[in-house]
């Protein structure tokens, strides 16, 4: 008997990132920041509610804006100045540069049809739920073999999505 199934079940969703907020890479995060910021200046809990808004409900964490926000800042891609006791961040003309080339480059659009990739990302998220249910369910029967094959194909389809996006880098 497989002893480990139910510790593989109950906390497979959370090699998913459930509630922590990914979204694009972290090289991506860059231009989405670089994005919000050509809207208007923000802070970085500002920053993090509107890629929130945009990733449809993913937040960022504070450990992933703030080190991006001061390599962006560190680069010249943004300026920070503080009002009333915050740090205000905007974008430099370098920073639209930067965002302007890689939309050029294939980069993700803003203005492109949210509506779109909104349900994308909804049916996607549904696909990942049945997913992580269907997985739990082989995780409960506690065949070994069932169990391994499972974590076979889980482990193929993690690699064709980061094949995936190593080909739009």
């Amino acid at each position: 008997m497989f002893r480990h199934h139910r510790h593989f079940g109950r906390h497979f969703g959370r090699e998913f990132g459930h509630g922590h907020g990914h979204g694009p890479g972290r090289g991506h995060l860059r231009y989405e920041i670089l994005s919000v910021l050509a809207d208007g200046p923000r802070h970085g809990y500002d920053v993090m509610l509107e890629l929130e808004k945009r990733r449809g409900g993913f937040r960022p964490s504070p450990g992933s804006i703030y080190p991006a926000l001061q390599m962006l800042e560190d680069g010249g891609f943004v300026r920070a100045t503080e009002v009333d006791g915050k740090r205000v961040f905007e974008i430099t003309d370098t920073g639209r540069t930067s965002l302007s080339e890689h939309k050029e480059r294939g980069g993700f659009d803003r203005d492109a049809d949210e509506e779109s990739a909104r349900e994308l990302f909804i049916g996607g998220a549904t696909s990942l739920r049945a997913l992580i249910e269907a997985a739990k369910q082989a995780a409960r029967l506690g065949n070994p073999r069932v169990i391994g094959e499972t974590i076979a194909i889980l482990d193929k389809a993690r690699r064709e999505v980061y094949k995936l996006l190593a080909d739009i880098e």
